[in-house]
């Protein structure tokens, strides 16, 4: 089938909507952040909608999302957080293909439950690579946030063929989950025994810093800890600051950090606490290796 270049643009871009895929990975050596989408569950949902290649690159919005018109026709699907999905100004569904005609406009407005929503489009988003990812971060891709007035590309077919796309229902109830799986990090020892059970036992709320780069938690703890020499740290990895503080890193952090590396948070989990909104609880539960 003849696929033609066709151009998505920007009448509004929304706060935080970037491009993103599963990530960049075996450049950390170099300093280079993972990057790659908040909620991999979410983003994978969306390929595999679409019988996308599993490293398709979406769109990716948190907050507040952009209003867009799609130059030709092509098809979409949005996972990830519940969101009102308005095409032409009609309401769509979460979780469902919607066939695009040329020059449609979506619009992205209130987000009802979680952070960040996915849009997967047909075929994914044909940005540039850098360092063998479409995703896009700071000093690395082209850009870090979709602009106003921007266009970014994709491609389109004439026609569609409805076998060949899967059907999954989505459940949102996931990522209402109040449990954070977690292992013990490399510095969990460190933490004295009264420190190690408020861990596991206080309940902790997302502060309203929270980014691509991590979430810090609201509640603070007594933490007599010294930093320690910058070691690797990870997307999920939990710091403890001298302030007392808890950060969890997300997808754009850096990879090595000097403070204390208490937990580590499972790949589920860390899609569960990106969708996590302001305020709401989370507690962790020690998992044994």
């Amino acid at each position: 089938m003849l696929k033609t270049t066709a151009y998505i643009h920007f009448l509004k871009p929304g706060l935080m909507t970037s491009v993103q895929d599963q990530g960049r990975f075996g450049y950390a050596d170099f300093g280079v952040p993972y990057s790659g989408a908040m909620d991999q569950l979410s983003y994978n949902q969306a390929n595999m909608f679409l019988n996308n290649q599993e490293d398709a690159a979406v769109l990716e919005m948190a907050l507040l999302g952009p209003i867009m018109i799609f130059e030709m026709p092509t098809r979409i699907v949005f996972t990830g957080a519940e969101a009102d999905i308005f095409v032409n100004g009609q309401l769509q569904p979460i979780g469902k293909l919607i066939q695009i005609q040329a020059e449609d406009q979506v619009k992205i407005g209130r987000f009802s439950k979680g952070q960040w929503l996915y849009m997967g489009i047909e075929g994914g988003i044909q940005s540039p690579e850098f360092l063998e990812s479409r995703s896009w971060f700071p000093s690395i891709s082209e850009y870090e946030r979709v602009q106003e007035a921007s266009s970014i590309c994709y491609l389109s077919e004439e026609h569609f063929s409805r076998s060949h796309y899967s059907h999954p229902k989505l459940s949102a109830d996931w990522y209402q989950e109040e449990v954070i799986a977690a292992y013990k990090g490399p510095d969990w020892e460190l933490l004295p025994e009264e420190l190690q059970e408020k861990l596991t036992q206080q309940k902790f709320s997302n502060s309203n810093i929270s980014n691509r780069m991590g979430i810090q938690l609201t509640e603070l703890l007594s933490n007599t800890l010294p930093s320690i020499l910058t070691a690797p740290v990870y997307p999920g990895t939990v710091q403890l600051t001298p302030s007392g503080k808890l950060i969890v890193l997300m997808r754009d952090a850096q990879v090595t950090g000097g403070y204390p590396r208490v937990l580590q948070l499972t790949d589920h989990s860390i899609n569960v606490i990106a969708q996590k909104k302001f305020g709401e609880k989370i507690r962790f539960s020690i998992l044994e290796f």
